[in-house]
């Protein structure tokens, strides 16, 4: 298969399909025309002010109509395109920023005011184009656009450190073209595909999200802010918009599953497949999908590192993997090959566990002005003596199945992935130690029921005293959300090997701390609070939370709200808006609304007059009057 540059093949859509949608969003409609037209005034601008082959160019955007502009304009002049996510927090953005050093960068409208400050304060110097898709059309564009390389840089994604420093991968044009291509083929996507855009522009998901549809002919759909999170009202969204196509974190499938597999949920009529990849996927999900869908809906569970470009293992899920203690993460597509190595270099015996080595033309090409870093991951092939054929060696384990499918076993570093985000312990405890109050601290990871790791618990040697809260306050500003540890457990002295490093071993059971389960506890007073707080027990760090607790102070984060909203569904039959749970992240409140949902819906009032059985007068009427006073 002959590269072809992305940006070639979306041209050659539009001369296709002008008048099609290419991309929909919350802001508007992008035609095929419109987006190509608009990428070509947006790449002369981007030359006029100097800017080229090789030339580093963030992106700042919240419309994707913006995303999707800005990459195709910088991929035309040659440039290497860097998508922000706004929503992260501000002090790594500066750090991404000040890293990738751009003499360059993309203002989307949608982030003018929003980015400003950011710009002012980590790159003062550097030119800023903006592009503003409601201003009249110049008709302008380049009258040479770059001829690609194969091998030339077409983007950097910033990943977890564990130095405390983000790493840029840097990735090639042939990765995108080898992936994209071969997804389409292998799913069959046409031009009237609707696929979904859920993932962060800030992650290489975006590349498929936004290339598979737009090489095809089909459209981009971008749902409302903060549908992610809502699994209810995402499943509807997917029905709504008929979308043909969805790729997502196995977490937030887990979110959509008591909607979508229930008897009287939505019909998810023109859904074709859901592609999975991020994090592993749980055999008890795939029953549930299956037991309602079936196998209409292909479900394909796919692995690979940002290192490798996207995915490089593909798996089409089938019932019997539901019978499974884990789901495969399958082979390697054409164009890549996977070994399982030993300790000692040598290839591993089928159903004998080893680390993952990957060898493709596809990879990235490694991280940006970070040789040694580069060095350590991308190596000389151990089963070859040709010192220019590097594998890239993933750190992960896996073990050969006796159908040739790999099954993924676990990580041989402090690595972690939480809801799909690369997660570096090193870095947590780096940016710790970094605290005046903080002498040496390990930060673990605590799993949930399915043995993935849900949160972070961070002990910490102190060398004056200090409160958690005040640590967390210091982390917040340097880390995404996920890498947040929920749990800070002070320790007078962390415990040791002989050889004075930390014996992680040796730590106690993570929990959270004692003084926040005792802030304010209130013990569950009826019986929906007592139903809540088993399923809070069984989500947060916590045994007995306080029916006034909130949820995020007790270690929750977003993609755990997913799984309790779910679990509350599965558990109640209603459906609670996720705005309504964030405006008061209690099991008190979202007792209440469970119950007003209930008398909404008809529902027996008998659970209700169980609840008020055995209170006091003032409880059953302050019960009564959430209740409509009935």
């Amino acid at each position: 298969m002959a590269f072809q540059a992305v940006h070639g093949l979306v041209q050659q859509t539009a001369r296709r399909f002008p008048e099609r949608v290419a991309v929909e969003c919350p802001q508007g409609t992008l035609t095929y025309a419109e987006l190509e037209s608009r990428a070509g005034e947006l790449a002369a601008a981007l030359r006029a002010s100097g800017a080229g082959v090789g030339c580093v160019v963030p992106i700042l955007a919240v419309d994707r109509r913006e995303l999707a502009v800005a990459i195709l304009a910088v991929l035309k002049t040659g440039g290497v395109f860097v998508p922000m996510d706004l929503s992260a927090p501000g002090l790594r953005l500066r750090t991404m920023l000040t890293a990738a050093a751009p003499e360059w960068v993309v203002v989307g409208a949608s982030a003018r005011e929003e980015s400003a400050g950011l710009l002012d304060e980590a790159l003062p110097t550097a030119r800023r184009v903006e592009l503003d898709l409601a201003a009249e059309p110049t008709g302008t564009t380049l009258e040479r656009e770059h001829v690609h390389d194969p091998d030339d840089a077409a983007y950097i994604f910033f990943t977890s450190g564990s130095t405390g420093r983000p790493k840029a991968i840097v990735g090639r044009m042939q990765g995108i073209d080898h992936f994209v291509r071969w997804e389409t083929e292998l799913l069959g996507v046409g031009p009237k595909w609707r696929v979904s855009q859920l993932s962060s522009p800030a992650f290489d998901a975006i590349l498929r999200d936004l290339f598979v549809p737009l090489v095809s002919g089909g459209t981009v759909c971008v749902p409302p802010t903060g549908l992610t999170l809502d699994g209810p009202a995402l499943a509807r969204w997917l029905d709504e918009q008929r979308i043909d196509l969805v790729h997502c974190v196995p977490t937030v499938f887990r979110a959509l599953l008591p909607t979508a597999t229930a008897a009287n949920g939505p019909e998810l009529a023109a859904l074709r497949c859901i592609a999975m990849a991020g994090e592993p996927l749980a055999p008890s999900d795939v029953a549930k999908w299956f037991g309602r869908h079936g196998e209409r809906v292909r479900l394909l569970n796919m692995y690979g590192p940002s290192e490798t470009t996207m995915t490089k293992t593909f798996h089409f899920v089938t019932p019997a993997d539901a019978e499974r203690a884990t789901i495969p993460i399958g082979k390697a597509m054409p164009g890549a090959r996977v070994v399982l190595l030993d300790g000692l270099g040598r290839p591993c015996a089928p159903g004998t566990v080893g680390e993952m080595y990957i060898r493709t033309p596809y990879m990235s090409l490694g991280y940006f002005h970070q040789p040694d870093a580069t060095r350590e991951v991308f190596v000389p092939n151990p089963l070859g003596d040709d010192p220019e054929d590097f594998v890239y060696r993933t750190g992960d384990f896996a073990r050969m199945l006796p159908d040739g499918t790999l099954e993924y076993v676990g990580r041989r570093d402090q690595q972690i992935k939480i809801g799909g985000v690369r997660v570096e312990l090193g870095e947590v405890e780096h940016l710790l130690r970094t605290h005046h109050a903080v002498r040496d601290t390990a930060v673990v990871a605590v799993p949930d029921d399915q043995g993935n790791p849900a949160y972070l618990c961070a002990f910490v040697e102190l060398a004056q005293p200090v409160e958690a809260e005040a640590l967390r306050t210091h982390l917040v500003p340097r880390l995404p959300d996920a890498h947040v540890p929920r749990a800070i457990v002070p320790m007078d002295r962390l415990p040791r090997t002989i050889s004075g490093k930390v014996d992680r071993r040796a730590l106690p059971v993570p929990l959270a701390p004692q003084q926040q389960l005792e802030k304010d506890h209130v013990a569950p007073r009826t019986a929906t609070e007592e139903t809540l707080a088993a399923i809070w027990a069984g989500l947060l760090p916590v045994d007995k939370p306080g029916v006034r607790h909130d949820f995020f102070q007790l270690g929750g984060h977003s993609l755990l709200v997913m799984r309790l909203l779910a679990a509350v569904t599965a558990e109640f039959g209603v459906e609670i808006h996720l705005q309504r749970f964030l405006a008061a992240p209690t099991i008190e409140a979202l007792a209440a609304l469970i119950e007003e949902a209930l008398l909404e819906s008809g529902g027996d009032l008998d659970d209700l007059l169980a609840d008020l059985d055995g209170l006091d007068d003032d409880e059953a009427e302050r019960l009564l009057a959430q209740n409509g006073g009935n």
